[in-house]
């Protein structure tokens, strides 16, 4: 987590941002959305935003309107349906859908949302100091932000609870130098891409 301060004319607010999508607890996700009802055959989806903090606050200076490197749609709850491979998701599992329909979808306010990114940037565009009391040094890494929405069933096209990880096979051998004492025999190295951009959902 990252610990971002923001300075108001009235007040100062502590941010713990996620910099993990595993930072993103599925209660927090449950209990924020727990005012919203579902219709049936629809599906009510987080939209996780990640980028760099020094993106998002330069952006912003900049009037841009999209700024996030990345968004990964995961599942919150269904309404009532008949789609079986719906059965077994659970929250956070993540989903891929085409970006057409992501962008159709319908947003969902949830004010109780401490994570989302117009909370931050209401507050951001409150503080006129942010860059010279950070020296425009936001530090390292990504933060998680998310919003909500609302799509027909139809338009998840499947879903997956882990990424796969590149393994050794016949076609590459990966070793790690640190600790292999120069066996290039070592089949048992393995590399974790779950951390790349936009996630591969969509």
């Amino acid at each position: 987590m990252k610990r971002f301060v923001l300075i108001t004319p009235l007040q100062r607010v502590t941010f713990n941002l996620p910099m993990e999508l595993f930072d993103i607890s599925a209660k927090y996700l449950s209990n924020v959305t727990d005012h919203v009802r579902i219709a049936d055959y629809h599906t009510l989806i987080g939209l996780v935003y990640h980028d760099k903090l020094g993106n998002i606050i330069l952006a912003r200076k900049q009037a841009k309107k999209t700024f996030t490197a990345g968004v990964i749609p995961i599942f919150i709850r269904s309404g009532k349906s008949d789609e079986g491979f719906l059965q077994g998701i659970k929250v956070k599992d993540k989903l891929i859908i085409p970006p057409t329909d992501l962008a159709m979808g319908y947003h969902v306010t949830c004010p109780n949302n401490s994570l989302s990114l117009d909370v931050f940037i209401n507050y951001l565009d409150k503080d006129p100091n942010v860059a010279r009391r950070y020296n425009n040094n936001y530090g390292y890494g990504e933060c998680y932000f998310v919003e909500f929405k609302i799509v027909p069933n139809c338009n998840i096209k499947g879903f997956y609870r882990t990424n796969p990880v590149l393994r050794n096979d016949q076609y590459i051998n990966i070793v790690n130098l640190e600790t292999s004492h120069d066996d290039e025999s070592d089949y048992s190295s393995s590399v974790d891409f779950s951390s790349s951009s936009s996630d591969g959902s969509y």
